[in-house]
């Protein structure tokens, strides 16, 4: 029996026959911080690797790459042998583009570029159960052991362990985060500082002082609200986001790791052989 069976109510005496709690919402409903690092490969053994080193969730991303579906459910079996989350960032579409993340059971689905409320309230839609949005029914898929899961409860647990993270990345936002921060259906907002420096035209520029205004809140009403509240913050600034109430931070990333590894690498050859 794993560690997230442990945390199960279930009677049932067949222990994985059970819904995998979220190991981010066990961090940070104890009043820690929260981690994940990024797979921008497709690799099963890369997620693994980072399934490893004990990050809260591994980060998939569709939105700025070629993972398909069954790479995201390869990736995410990877992660849950080592009780790590899975956190899919989809292609914006339609319904199907967001179901599908989590009936392949990935933990969470990151919805990029959110507009504005009404956009917020769709999403609230396609990805919350009844009574909170109005998700069809499957159960027969890897998120619902293949059938084997009581309808009920998993309707239930799917509606309070899958985390839906909206992220907030355009200036046109702003004016109604607080608004969707209160919406019953969002589990966490995602400040994206990238494209909303990029949007106020200083890309990159990520002390700016209007990119820093909104980082201060996005996490001041998400938390507010009892919403998880997270961003990009490798060690260099965690301490001050955490400071600004941020409990949910991506650490790191594959490629910036194996590209740093192979100039170091090169470098160090080439001292040697100058």
């Amino acid at each position: 029996m794993t560690k997230y069976d442990e945390t199960s109510t279930t009677t049932n005496s067949k222990p994985f026959n059970t819904f995998r709690k979220s190991r981010i919402k066990r961090t940070t409903d104890a009043g820690k911080v929260a981690t994940i690092l990024k797979c921008n490969t497709v690799d099963i053994k890369v997620a693994e690797i980072f399934a490893l080193a004990q990050p809260d969730a591994i980060w998939l991303c569709m939105e700025h790459g070629s993972l398909d579906y069954n790479q995201a459910e390869n990736q995410s079996n990877a992660a849950k042998i080592y009780d790590v989350d899975s956190l899919l960032r989809v292609n914006r579409g339609s319904y199907s583009n967001y179901i599908r993340g989590f009936e392949v059971d990935c933990t969470g689905l990151i919805i990029p570029q959110i507009k504005s409320l009404a956009d917020a309230k769709e999403i609230e839609e396609f990805t919350k159960f009844p009574p909170i949005g109005k998700r069809g029914v499957d159960g027969g898929n890897n998120d619902g052991k293949y059938t084997k899961l009581d309808m009920a409860e998993y309707i239930k647990q799917a509606n309070q362990e899958r985390l839906v993270i909206y992220q907030i990345e355009t200036p046109e936002v702003i004016n109604d985060v607080e608004a969707i921060a209160e919406m019953e259906g969002v589990d966490a907002l995602f400040f994206g500082p990238g494209d909303y420096s990029l949007s106020l035209g200083v890309p990159g520029q990520m002390d700016h002082p209007d990119v820093v205004s909104a980082r201060k809140k996005v996490a001041e009403v998400a938390r507010k609200n009892n919403k998880i509240a997270a961003t990009p913050g490798g060690p260099a600034v965690a301490k001050n986001y955490i400071d600004m109430g941020y409990n949910l931070l991506n650490i790191g990333a594959d490629v910036i790791a194996l590209a740093d590894y192979a100039e170091n690498l090169v470098h160090q050859f080439e001292q040697i052989n100058s």
